[in-house]
């Protein structure tokens, strides 16, 4: 095994590593959503109003993000941004109230987004060649499910140690925390700083670019792929709760399934990201994923509300997480399929981050509003606004592949 394998595949490890668990404490609720609730005493639509201020500062966060990302050092950058990250974990891990919470999720959308996001979808790029871009993205969701299910067991271990859920919840929260400052330091310690003439171009020259890259209409295909399956990303994961109000699912094994669903990640993603290179198209993979997700929710939207059922929702769920697995493992790699060069590549995926993760702003308190007021209709609602959105990621990417394939044509013409 020859030192550039290890050293490529060792940094894939950690940038994977650090992308999963860094995420975890923002969107802690998808593990421990009840526990978590009852802690704080907050309703479905305070619930999704803690991740809509996360959402907001991160939409400025990634734009801002793409710029940092091909200007400054990453290894100051992501050390920075994982022990701020920790920090404020630990503060959360109090439950120091609502408003406190929310000023706590809303420093996490600067420390998890400006430092981080866009600087490892670069990263990831460049341990590459154009034909492997497929299967280092799927190892990279892959990887990063499997070290998010490892965290998770322990997180759970952690939570049912206490008869008291309140308590159980914060100590999973410490324990993630923890985890969080010592990738950190890892990241110090491992990732090489980058060499000043990497960064050349100056800050205006890298925002002037921020702002050009807008005027791409093959950029504003891809804010579509990220927005609409992105959009189904976050809605499946009420998916645990559904099977906890309607199907009689417990707390702890609903906290065992927020760690399974990793495992899955990391199945969904490297098969996704094989499957991508093999058939040389990321765009059959996407397409294909969401015709899946989009008869996975209709499945939930038909079943009745019977505990007998609870086996059958479940694994409905592991089907629809395979699927999305596959897909996020291939949004931001279609961005090499689009013709977008490296040199852009931070500030595009800052771009597609910052447009297409805007459905955190209003998607979970829409949805939390729609639970608490019609209960299982509610959630009908909102396995109805997964299914179109699936299927219309899917539209879009098969435009996107029908443009490339014409400019490709034309350029061989």
């Amino acid at each position: 095994m020859n030192k550039a394998f290890v050293k490529k595949y060792g940094t894939l490890l950690l940038l994977a590593t650090g992308a999963g668990i860094i995420f975890q404490l923002p969107y802690i609720r998808e593990t421990f959503y009840v526990p978590i609730q009852n802690a704080m005493n907050l309703s479905n639509a305070q619930m999704g109003l803690l991740s809509s201020g996360y959402a907001t500062m991160s939409l400025f966060s990634y734009f801002i993000g793409g710029i940092i990302a091909d200007k400054f050092s990453a290894r100051k950058l992501l050390t920075f941004s994982f022990i701020a990250t920790g920090i404020l974990g630990l503060w959360f891990s109090t439950f120091p109230g609502y408003t406190i919470s929310r000023v706590i999720f809303v420093l996490m959308g600067i420390s998890t987004i400006i430092t981080y996001w866009s600087a490892c979808i670069k990263a990831t790029r460049m341990l590459g060649t154009d034909e492997e871009q497929g299967r280092l993205f799927g190892l990279q969701e892959g990887l990063r499910g499997i070290m998010n299910a490892l965290l998770v067991f322990g997180m759970t271990a952690a939570f049912t140690r206490f008869a008291d859920e309140v308590a159980g919840a914060s100590a999973a929260i410490k324990v993630c925390s923890i985890v969080v400052i010592i990738i950190g330091i890892l990241n110090f310690i491992f990732i090489e700083d980058t060499k000043k003439e990497e960064n050349s171009e100056s800050l205006a020259e890298i925002t002037k670019g921020m702002f050009k890259a807008l005027l791409i209409p093959r950029v504003w295909l891809l804010v579509a792929i990220v927005f609409t399956a992105y959009s189904v990303y976050g809605l499946i994961a009420y998916a645990t709760t559904f099977a906890q109000q309607f199907y009689g699912l417990s707390a702890a094994s609903a906290a065992t399934l927020g760690g399974v669903r990793y495992l899955i990640q990391g199945a969904g993603g490297i098969v996704g990201g094989f499957l991508a290179d093999k058939m040389k198209s990321r765009f059959k993979v996407i397409i294909g994923g969401c015709i899946g997700l989009a008869l996975s929710f209709g499945l939930f939207i038909v079943m009745p509300s019977k505990a007998s059922l609870c086996v059958m929702v479940v694994a409905n769920f592991f089907v629809g997480l395979f699927f999305i697995y596959a897909v996020r493992s291939q949004y931001f790699a279609v961005h090499d399929d689009a013709g977008i060069p490296i040199n852009m590549s931070g500030r595009v995926s800052g771009i597609a981050s910052c447009l297409g993760y805007t459905p955190d702003i209003f998607m979970y308190t829409l949805v939390g509003s729609w639970m608490d007021n019609y209960g299982r209709t509610g959630y009908n609602m909102t396995w109805a606004y997964a299914m179109i959105a699936a299927v219309l990621c899917a539209i879009i990417t098969f435009i996107l592949s029908r443009i490339v394939k014409k400019e490709n044509a034309q350029k061989t013409a």
